[in-house]
């Protein structure tokens, strides 16, 4: 039996392109699929891509893949400040129910496709308990009709805690330099004018001098008279528009004359007035007076003064009444002193040489 071999013929491989597509770049709104050509010996193996002919390699391109929306989704604003500083406040925040429609662009959705747990929109703060505060009454009414008055009203501390027992509590435990006002200037419309006004003089003083000329004075009062012939008094500026009357507001007064001491006595001492039939000796004890002095001024008001001494038949002594001592010193030269002449006017100036 015969045994040969005869060689095969020998077989080429086939390079062929085979195009290889990825995953889609996004699982929702709209992501990318590319291709890629990669050339294949007989179908199976990747081999090098100049293996292929090149002018039947495919055209490379890339297409839209899941469209869809994506799921929709919560989102939160920030929160806004507290509704109290202590003793317990809420804040709040915004939330949005939004979903991404495509890969730049999201939109807000309804609230019934996002998750059922939503986000917190409001929560407590600043619970710690508050320091007592100060506390106010209404104002009263002002304490007058018309032009400016004044208004009150109550100031108190008080507690800010709802499980405290007192609600007023002692004001050391407020702050004192946050206290406020309990009073307050009130201005309302001008008061009218009162034609019962007037300027009213007082009855006259008593005399200055316990004996021999003194002055005598009284004042000016704004005032309104009444039924009974009486006056009510007011402030005086109440009656400054009005003119003052042309009264006398001093006038001199005169209680008698002074006892005057023995001339060979006290030679400086006026003499006193004897009755007829007295002589000096009879002058057991009295005040006896000098004469009054030069005026301090000529004009405009000034002051006499003169000494005044208890005398016992000629030696000084101290028996005798005080309330009986005479003045010593009075006003003198009480009218107003003339207006001072007008200057006169400058001269005028020369003339000078000639030139």
């Amino acid at each position: 039996m015969w045994e040969y071999t005869l060689p095969l013929p020998e077989r080429k491989p086939n390079y062929t392109w085979g195009v290889v597509r990825s995953d889609c770049s996004a699982p929702c709104a709209g992501g990318r699929v590319s291709t890629k050509a990669i050339c294949l010996e007989d179908q199976r193996v990747q081999v090098n891509g100049t293996l292929c002919n090149p002018q039947t390699r495919p055209v490379l391109g890339s297409h839209l893949c899941n469209t869809q929306p994506c799921p929709a989704y919560w989102t939160t604003g920030k929160w806004g400040a507290c509704s109290r500083t202590c003793g317990g406040g809420q804040q709040t925040r915004h939330i949005r129910c939004m979903r991404k429609v495509t890969y730049q662009r999201d939109e807000v959705a309804p609230h019934s496709l996002c998750p059922v747990m939503a986000p917190a929109q409001v929560q407590p703060c600043n619970t710690h308990t508050c320091p007592p505060e100060w506390g106010t009454g209404s104002w009263s009414q002002c304490s007058k009709t018309c032009g400016r008055g004044v208004h009150k009203r109550s100031v108190f501390c008080r507690s800010t805690d709802p499980g405290a027992r007192a609600v007023v509590v002692p004001d050391s435990m407020c702050k004192l330099h946050h206290k406020p006002k309990a009073q307050e200037t009130c201005v309302l419309a001008r008061c009218p004018k009162n034609d019962r006004l007037q300027w009213v003089t007082t009855a006259w003083g008593e005399c200055s001098a316990s004996c021999g000329t003194g002055l005598r004075r009284r004042e000016l009062h704004c005032g309104e008279r009444d039924f009974r012939g009486g006056y009510v008094e007011f402030p005086i500026r109440r009656c400054r528009n009005l003119p003052k009357p042309p009264a006398e507001l001093q006038q001199p007064c005169s209680r008698g004359p002074c006892p005057q001491p023995p001339p060979q006595l006290q030679p400086q001492l006026q003499p006193p007035h004897h009755a007829p039939g007295r002589t000096p000796s009879a002058v057991v004890l009295g005040w006896y007076s000098s004469p009054w002095q030069q005026c301090s001024v000529s004009c405009g008001g000034g002051v006499q003064t003169r000494t005044t001494q208890c005398l016992r038949q000629g030696p000084p002594s101290a028996g005798c009444l005080a309330h009986q001592r005479p003045v010593s010193s009075r006003a003198c030269n009480t009218h107003f002193c003339p207006a001072p002449a007008p200057a006169p006017a400058p001269a005028a100036p020369l003339p000078g040489p000639p030139r």
